[in-house]
């Protein structure tokens, strides 16, 4: 299980992603190769690549979101 906390929701293509309003947001992948750009609390930015069906889960605690997933889920 990978995680990494950010300021801000990052960047993604909004047709190779379904959201389902939580708690917790979750963004699932349609495709093979969805890619997600975070920019995670040390100004790193964090592009990730998720297999179809790979989903990724966002937590709001207090200022920042918590953005965790699976790793078998990644490519």
């Amino acid at each position: 299980m990978g995680e990494l906390f950010t300021m801000v929701v990052g960047g993604f293509k909004e047709d190779e992603w379904k959201i389902t309003k939580g708690p917790p947001v979750i963004l699932e992948s349609l495709k093979d190769n969805s890619i997600i750009e975070i920019i995670d609390i040390d100004d790193k930015i964090r592009k990730m690549t998720f297999r179809q069906g790979g989903k990724i889960f966002i937590d709001k605690i207090e200022d920042e979101y918590r953005f965790y997933w699976n790793d078998d889920d990644l490519i």
